[in-house]
């Protein structure tokens, strides 16, 4: 089968399109032919492997998978003799293994209990490719207990996470800002937000400490915009560990204060079936959907990486493996 194919460490160029073994399911498992993955932070942050204690996860001299991608959506091609909850022809979408090879190949094997679900009837493969970005959204708005009534600033919320972190606001009933560079404002409306603002402007300066939460979905805020921007008592998440390693201090010593006032949450991959569950009933209701910035064949991949660590993209970036059905 064909694939991404990545054995060292290093910039987009080190991503090359290869053969690779055809993987055959155990039996347990089901094989998924691939139609759509995607390329994001994540996987451009285990393909460079910064900061180096990155490697104490990801293969200290070499990566220990050689094909990344944690989004898939594709059809069961077999499935393993003691496999029930799938057949094949079904169409599926969800997240693939952190600690095996990932999504960006012809052909992808996963356990039967896998982060795995049907995509729902009317979506094209292409759209079902957003469980990544939204996964790392979600524990942050659920570990700071976002509820109706409560508002919340999203900044940088068009990247794969900052879309997904609106969206899912919404749906937990809360007033959204959403905060985004000028070209962004459009998309960020038809979201739903309440309020879109443009970070360069004065309007985004002149904001006032009335949220109860902020969710920095690019961890590129610094402790001053946070803290002028929380009610007092109001509750700091971010995803990254913010500019030169701030946020990561800010938030242990709120472990050892215990005030709680800023989250780094990690979500559990144990906790991933349970969310694709969550996230087919939201696109199967219209509450969720896709923000498509662009797509890549599988043949230039490594131009997506290098469009990806531009930080520019909006959404997520597609990879078209098998000719994405639209149908």
């Amino acid at each position: 089968m064909k694939a991404a194919l990545v054995t060292r460490y290093g910039p987009p160029d080190v991503v090359t399109v290869g053969d690779a073994p055809k993987p055959v399911p155990a039996d347990n498992e089901v094989l998924i032919r691939v139609h759509a993955a995607t390329v994001n932070r994540t996987d451009c942050g285990e393909r460079g492997a910064h900061p180096f204690f990155a490697r104490a996860f990801y293969g200290w001299r070499r990566p220990n998978r050689t094909i990344l991608g944690m989004d898939v959506a594709g059809v069961v091609e077999a499935v393993g003799a003691n496999v029930t909850a799938l057949k094949p022809g079904d169409r599926v979408f969800g997240m693939a293994p952190s600690r095996r090879n990932g999504a960006q190949a012809e052909y992808l094997c996963v356990d039967e209990d896998a982060p795995l679900a049907l995509l729902p009837e009317g979506l094209g493969f292409e759209e079902g490719v957003v469980c990544e970005g939204a996964f790392y959204a979600n524990a942050g708005l659920t570990a700071i207990g976002l509820a109706p009534g409560h508002r919340i600033l999203v900044y940088g919320a068009s990247g794969a996470i900052g879309t997904a972190a609106v969206q899912l606001a919404k749906y937990y009933g809360a007033e959204v800002t959403a905060v985004v560079a000028a070209r962004h404002v459009a998309m960020a409306r038809k979201l739903g937000a309440d309020q879109v603002i443009d970070y360069a402007t004065s309007a985004y300066r002149q904001l006032r400490p009335d949220y109860d939460f902020v969710h920095d979905a690019v961890g590129k805020m610094s402790p001053r915009d946070w803290r002028r921007l929380l009610k007092p008592g109001g509750v700091f998440a971010t995803t990254d560990i913010g500019p030169k390693g701030q946020s990561l201090m800010l938030w242990a010593w709120s472990l050892v204060t215990r005030s709680g006032r800023v989250r780094i949450p990690v979500p559990s991959r144990a906790s991933a079936p349970a969310f694709v569950r969550f996230m087919r009933d939201r696109l199967a209701g219209g509450e969720f959907r896709a923000v498509i910035d662009r797509s890549y064949p599988l043949d230039a991949v490594a131009d997506a990486y290098r469009y990806v660590e531009t930080g520019q993209k909006q959404g997520i970036v597609v990879i078209d493996v098998a000719g994405i059905d639209r149908a």
